[in-house]
């Protein structure tokens, strides 16, 4: 937006108010248990090339031919109005989410089983990128607003994500009856109520699928893009990334994206035969 160029001292050529609005993601949390061994799948395994299931893997076979979720299921939470909003799957691997050297969590440890706890069709929009400062070299302030209830009064998320978890336990009570899980590690055991669980989601929750902040939608409503990909009042610029969706789609939005770039190379071709006027 113009205001937001001028705090920093740049002069805007088009004022669109959209851009870096709309900020949406997923929310995703992880239900850690520490078992009694280690996986037998996992023997062997140091996740470097010419390790022994590296070596099955050349050959079509192993676990390096798995995508690393060993179940998957979807289910509808309690607030759901569509489509399934919860997508849980089980990795064999201490997984609590991504931060500087969580990879090294996943080679090191082969004695974990982690409930990823996905939520979907999630109802946060009002996160925001903005400008530290005129330079671009400098990061851009990035504040998504988790759980923010401008956009969700109900905290109707926050309870989808809670229920999840539940749920997760649920599948697990019966490997830790039998002795095969040590331990919860998250959110642990002593983690039990409502509210307990709430702020363990709170304060646990990631997301890595960040899109909407150049929506396509109409520009006196905030949209920054026509349908075509191109940025309205800019000639010679199309955006063709994960910023053009209105809400974020779906449970993953790698196939999402893939479908728009196709549907931008078809725009970009017919305005090459001269289909369309440039803007």
């Amino acid at each position: 937006a113009a205001a937001a160029l001028a705090a920093h001292g740049v002069a805007p050529r088009v004022d669109l108010p959209g851009v870096g609005r709309n900020l949406q993601d997923r929310y995703e949390v992880g239900v850690v248990n520490r078992m009694s061994r280690n996986w037998r799948v996992l023997q062997g395994a140091r996740f470097e090339v010419d390790d022994p299931l590296w070596r099955q893997w050349r050959t079509g076979r192993g676990m390096y031919v798995s995508n690393g979720a060993a179940v998957g299921l979807t289910r509808r939470s309690a607030g759901a109005k569509r489509a399934p909003d919860l997508f849980l799957m089980a990795l064999l691997a201490r997984f609590e989410g991504y931060f500087p050297g969580y990879s090294r969590q996943i080679a090191e440890h082969h004695d974990y089983l982690t409930w990823a706890v996905l939520k979907a069709h999630t109802l946060n929009r009002t996160g925001i990128v903005t400008l530290k400062s005129a330079d671009p070299r400098d990061p851009p302030k990035i504040d998504f607003n988790y759980f923010d209830p401008a956009t969700d009064p109900g905290g109707e998320d926050l309870a989808a994500v809670v229920g999840a978890v539940r749920l997760a336990r649920t599948m697990t009570r019966g490997l830790k009856e039998r002795g095969c899980v040590a331990a919860e590690v998250l959110p642990g055991p002593e983690v039990e109520s409502d509210a307990d669980l709430a702020s363990f989601v709170r304060d646990n929750a990631w997301g890595h699928h960040a899109c909407g902040t150049a929506a396509i939608g109409p520009r006196d409503a905030g949209g920054v893009l026509a349908s075509d990909f191109t940025v309205y009042g800019v000639r010679g610029l199309r955006v063709v990334d994960a910023c053009v969706f209105p809400r974020i789609p779906g449970f993953f939005i790698a196939g999402a994206i893939y479908m728009i770039g196709e549907k931008a190379a078809e725009a970009v071709a017919r305005d090459a035969r001269g289909g369309k006027a440039k803007r």
